[in-house]
């Protein structure tokens, strides 16, 4: 188990990854907080049970395709002596039906793209015997459950099912009422560190007061939610009217859009991102230092995984309500400690970060690493290593940011084709 901690680049485990790792029991439901690291633990205790069961095939479902992804990221750096693959709406369907013909160990997908692969017999595609369930909760709510009774028709004998959740599950569909879970519920082990500030929108103007709010905040990262599509994409626009530069992610966008928001969002080319509840769930972005509910909620539990996405891995985080004078708070704050922040009167100028994004056209496909990428804008470019940030290597395209500061020896190169590991690639400033 040790090894495949170390393969991450970790020490140790947490208490929470050793205790459930160490479990020998096969049905097991995981509850633990978001950013606890259970997609590390529901990770090395399957490659636990694939070293002495390695002609078994794994189905893992995520809700998302931002989830499927994730998981697949942390799959990929374990390093597993496993092959695996990753299917989502939007990604080719030709490319995993070839990748199916390898037979893959380890399958990462939305529940809609694997029913898909299944109703129409890609080759390759066997009975699974392990099905494990990340979200669990949030599948259901995304209104999976047909689609995880039908994938379960394609299941064999289940040897080992898991079902990870960050809340209480309350019920189980019918195709898993008989099987004996052991529940490992970690929930309450660790209370994050929030502070909660109430902010009162002067002459009803929440949108001013929001500016305002973000006048005060430099240099961190900030999720702004918002309950409607609509209502993110007016705030985006407004707020830039204002001076604040921030990318939208919600469900109507395209899947590349929202790779793109939060490409930009984690690489710190901006520090706001305005948001629906998509957000809420699984994105991989440790150190975001305020949360700010715009629009609320309805219920106490998204309002907890919205607070979830700030404080993680034992840091402390903010949390903003911004409300109008005739706008009642919802009823599960009534037991919060809240503060009263007054927002400044007067506007100044906002603190834009030091990062820009550059899109490559080449990647994965063209045997592009990230260190073909470091070695070009180093050597070539001469921009100093310690002004290049976040590489993100894609199928056919990468992501690159760099210190806005040498930003003038890379603009240059924008209308020529140059070599990238003698690969003719064009480099342009990410939308």
């Amino acid at each position: 188990m040790q090894t495949y901690f170390n393969n991450f680049g970790f020490e140790k485990p947490t208490e929470i990854q050793a205790n459930y790792c160490s479990e020998k029991n096969n049905f097991s439901i995981l509850l633990a907080n978001t950013g606890s690291g259970k997609t590390l633990a529901f990770l090395v205790k399957v490659a636990i049970y694939l070293e002495k069961n390695p002609d078994e095939q794994v189905l893992i479902l995520s809700p998302t395709r931002e989830l499927a992804i994730q998981v697949h990221e942390v799959l990929t750096k374990l390093r597993l002596p496993f092959s695996n693959i990753l299917c989502y709406g939007g990604h080719s369907f030709k490319n995993e039906r070839l990748q199916f013909s390898q037979k893959p160990t380890i399958i990462v997908s939305t529940p809609g793209r694997i029913l898909d692969h299944y109703e129409r017999e890609t080759d390759g595609l066997n009975k699974f015997s392990i099905l494990i369930i990340d979200e669990y909760d949030k599948t259901l709510e995304f209104g999976f459950l047909n689609e995880l009774e039908s994938i379960y028709t394609f299941s064999k004998l289940l040897n080992n099912i898991q079902l990870i959740s960050a809340t209480e599950i309350n019920e189980l569909p019918k195709f898993l009422l008989n099987v004996n879970f052991k529940t490992f519920n970690f929930l309450q082990n660790e209370k994050p560190d929030l502070l909660f500030y109430s902010v009162k929108a002067e002459e009803n103007d929440k949108l001013k007061a929001l500016a305002l709010l973000l006048t005060t905040i430099s240099n961190e990262t900030i999720i702004v939610f918002c309950t409607h599509r609509e209502a993110t994409e007016r705030l985006s626009k407004h707020l830039k009217e204002y001076g604040k530069s921030n990318e939208i992610f919600h469900g109507g966008l395209e899947q590349i859009d929202r790779e793109r928001a939060l490409i930009k969002f984690k690489n710190g080319t901006v520090d706001c991102l305005i948001a629906t509840d998509l957000a809420s769930r699984g994105l991989d972005i440790p150190d975001i230092s305020h949360i700010i509910h715009y629009q609320f909620p309805q219920t106490l539990e998204d309002f907890t995984h919205r607070n979830g996405r700030t404080a993680r891995m034992n840091k402390s985080g903010k949390i903003y309500l911004i409300h109008s004078s005739n706008e009642t708070l919802p009823e599960y704050c009534d037991g919060i400690d809240l503060i009263t922040l007054k927002v400044p009167d007067n506007f100044i100028d906002y603190t834009e970060p030091q990062w820009l994004t550059l899109y490559v056209n080449i990647g994965r496909k063209q045997k592009i690493r990230k260190m073909d990428l470091v070695g070009y804008f180093t050597t070539d470019l001469k921009i100093p290593f310690d002004k290049l940030g976040l590489i993100q290597v894609a199928g056919s395209y990468c992501y690159v940011s760099i210190d806005k500061s040498s930003y003038e020896k890379v603009k240059n190169n924008f209308s020529n084709s140059v070599k990238i590991k003698k690969t003719n690639a064009k480099i342009n400033l990410c939308r």
